[in-house]
């Protein structure tokens, strides 16, 4: 039986991870989209935080893309989007998107909270260039991982790549990416897929 699937989104936002993962995955959703649901008492409850992406499957609320993109690909181990629990390629699945998270994408968003999101007065540009250098230490050991590999689990396109390569897309957008050519050449093979949103 199909999952009754709700997508909440917004265009420019980690909701593209989402919105391809079902794509990918051939899954069938309803979409809710546009800058009023940010914040808005529908989406909040939801994700209390009034964020996206957010996701309603038969009814109940999950949000994280991390979260959301497993578990879908977990909906269809037939299309071999991500690998078993309890094996090593899921424990890799875990590794990247965590390292992605937390060692490239927190650098990023931090710079963009104090670029465009908080109010003017709140805008802190202090560590700007240290988050420029920590996003740019981890780049760089991906960059060597993917010279020898076109994706990251097995060589073979996975929900993994999806995650990863959205904090690669946004870092190549800030302009990050020019002495890193294996994460740009990684990221035009991912903008080959029919499905992308980047």
């Amino acid at each position: 039986m199909k999952p009754d699937i709700t997508l909440y989104e917004y265009g420019p936002s980690r909701s593209k991870q989402a919105r391809w993962a079902l794509l990918e995955c051939e899954l069938e959703f309803k979409a809710v989209g546009g800058l009023n649901i940010l914040h808005s008492e529908e989406l909040k409850k939801v994700n209390p935080m009034g964020k996206v992406p957010a996701m309603l499957i038969d009814g109940k609320p999950l949000f994280e893309a991390a979260a959301i993109c497993t578990y879908l690909a977990d909906l269809v181990p037939e299309k071999g989007l991500i690998a078993p629990s309890g094996t090593m390629e899921r424990a890799l699945h875990m590794q990247w998107v965590s390292f992605a998270l937390t060692e490239m994408e927190a650098y990023l968003w931090s710079n963009a909270r104090n670029t465009f999101v908080l109010p003017k007065e709140q805008r802190d540009k202090a560590l700007f260039g240290q988050n420029i250098e920590a996003f740019l230490h981890a780049a760089k050991v991906l960059d060597k991982v993917m010279a020898d590999s076109d994706y990251l689990i097995n060589n073979r396109f996975s929900v993994t790549d999806i995650l990863v390569g959205f904090t690669i897309g946004w870092g190549n957008g800030a302009g990050l990416l020019e002495e890193l050519p294996n994460l740009q050449n990684y990221l035009e093979r991912l903008k080959e897929r029919p499905h992308c949103t980047l």
